[in-house]
């Protein structure tokens, strides 16, 4: 692989008795050939990532801190970061904890007794889908057209029929997937904000003040900007309607 094998290791230092834990998991991965950066706080991860990641020099991130600190810091990465690759540290393997991972944006996780090779083994694939014609890290060419809108990267990039890929925040995905997802693409006001809401709490991040109207108009801006008018009916006293056509 051309590529440097970039991890950088998300462990807050305020988990008692995990930093021992944490160099060992670090001393693993260099031995497999990764080089780790650890970052103890999101802010130090986020200037990690401006600093060390770009199409050439792609990384995944490693999230080691407690369940709720895995979700916020995967919700915050999906966000501002949303092709880097994720694997997370779970303490369990309870459905309920994995499931909140997952919808917070991680593409990976592994136990906390799980070894050195199975986690080198679950990098070298987020590297490998990067490397093998399956960019997993960098955006599609500008001229990749689609047949109507879709959404992309687990939901948290809207496609438009030009290729334009626009990024989601957590209350946007789950608007958009409810009425993607909606057999006639509309849905109630209710349904709608109580994805939103849903979703916010998943993500152990709290749900932005205001109306489900200022995240449509938000949306409607973010979509203009880059040149693609959002297909968004608003359906008096009821709720809203996907008005453009969506790719099967």
């Amino acid at each position: 692989m051309k590529q440097s094998l970039n991890v950088l290791f998300f462990a807050p230092k305020a988990q008692a008795g995990a930093v021992p834990a944490s160099n060992e998991r670090i001393r693993g991965l260099q031995e497999s050939g990764f080089q780790v950066q650890r970052c103890a706080t999101i802010p130090a991860l986020h200037k990690c990532i401006q600093a060390n990641v770009s199409e050439d020099m792609p990384a995944a991130v490693v999230l080691a801190g407690s369940l709720p600190e895995n979700c916020s810091a995967a919700t915050y990465l999906r966000t501002m970061h949303p092709d880097v690759g994720i694997v997370a540290q779970t303490s369990g393997l309870q459905d309920a904890d994995v499931i909140r991972l997952l919808q917070s944006g991680v593409d990976n996780y592994f136990g906390h007794d799980a070894s050195h090779d199975l986690l080198a083994a679950i990098l070298f694939r987020l590297f490998s889908r990067s490397d093998g014609g399956h960019d997993h890290f960098a955006a599609p060419a500008d001229d990749t057209a689609t047949s109507g809108w879709a959404l992309q990267d687990q939901a948290w990039k809207l496609s438009s029929p030009e290729g334009t890929r626009i990024t989601l925040t957590t209350g946007e995905r789950a608007f958009l997937m409810v009425l993607f997802n909606a057999a006639d693409r509309r849905a109630t006001h209710r349904q709608l904000a109580d994805a939103v809401n849903q979703d916010y709490a998943l993500a152990a991040s709290p749900a932005p003040q205001g109306r489900l109207g200022v995240l449509v108009s938000r949306l409607r801006r973010k979509c203009a900007s880059q040149g693609e008018p959002l297909p968004l009916k608003s359906l008096h006293n009821w709720g809203y309607m996907f008005t453009g056509p969506v790719q099967s």
